[in-house]
């Protein structure tokens, strides 16, 4: 089972880089399927409408949110490359990619952290199970794995996670006054 204890030291050096791009201008790019799909959703809103009275709102889009483009991505280029497709297109070098897959294995999901890491984007991945190829690949800067195959658990470990990264970025913004 996955402790995020375990990960302290990974997830304070994750939320410091994500800081560092907000500062600089940055905003997070956040997508999934299936199940994380919606996660991605509940991120960006997290960040862009923060529930915590005082603290900021930050600049984030869900890659899963249209599905217009989507789909017609799917159509043309093939499931693969619907995240990598709409990060060339949408993302900047000072942006923030957060990857999520229940089991590690989701080929478009690798794609877009492939593509974000090439443009310069800090990569960061939340990934079930063993990690599967995301975490192999070293695709992204930064995983984060729920050790599970149940993916209800992968589920409540990501939403913990997410939130960790929300909280503790405010806190490095809040420390360097940008906040």
């Amino acid at each position: 089972m996955f402790d995020l204890a375990e990960q302290a030291g990974e997830i304070t050096r994750t939320c410091r880089r994500m800081a560092e791009r907000f500062q600089r201008g940055g905003k997070l790019v956040v997508f999934g399927n299936g199940g994380p799909s919606t996660d991605a959703q509940h991120v960006a809103v997290e960040f862009v409408h923060p529930v915590i009275m005082g603290k900021p709102a930050l600049p984030a889009i869900s890659l899963t949110s249209d599905v217009a483009t989507f789909t017609g991505v799917a159509a043309r280029a093939g499931f693969a490359e619907t995240f990598a497709h709409q990060i060339r297109f949408l993302a900047e070098p000072a942006d923030i990619a957060l990857g999520l897959s229940a089991d590690g294995d989701c080929r478009n999901v690798l794609r877009g952290l492939e593509v974000a890491r090439s443009i310069g984007l800090l990569t960061v991945a939340l990934a079930g199970g063993d990690g599967g190829t995301i975490a192999a690949t070293g695709a992204a800067d930064h995983v984060l794995v729920a050790r599970s195959a149940d993916p209800l658990v992968v589920k409540e470990v990501h939403v913990t996670a997410y939130h960790l990264l929300w909280e503790l970025t405010h806190v490095f913004l809040e420390r360097t006054g940008v906040a």
